[in-house]
């Protein structure tokens, strides 16, 4: 078992966001972005070793996206909402923040 870091960035204002990974769902329900930082949330999921999709979502904004991530090689996944849609980028290392 792996564990992916999923950090919700800019764009969430009281969103409930959904995060689906192997068959599992978490629910964030109340997800603001700190905009002094740019950090919203920090999820952590545990998943199956290989190659996984991991899906997020915020419902009521009808928004959808989902990336291909391998926790061995990129366990870091950056998650923004801007311009009306969910952009993921997957990385090898974490995000640095003030």
């Amino acid at each position: 078992m792996s564990v992916i870091e999923v950090y919700l960035e800019n764009g969430f204002e009281h969103d409930r966001v959904t995060l689906r990974a192997n068959g599992a769902e978490v629910e964030e329900p109340d997800v603001t972005t700190r905009y002094q930082i740019g950090l919203a949330s920090v999820v952590k999921l545990t998943v199956q070793d290989g190659r996984i999709a991991v899906t997020v979502a915020i419902p009521e904004r009808g928004l959808k996206a989902e990336a291909t991530v391998d926790p061995r090689t990129t366990p870091y996944v950056r998650v923004n909402a801007l311009g009306g849609s969910l952009a993921i980028q997957p990385e090898a290392a974490p995000p640095m923040y003030a």
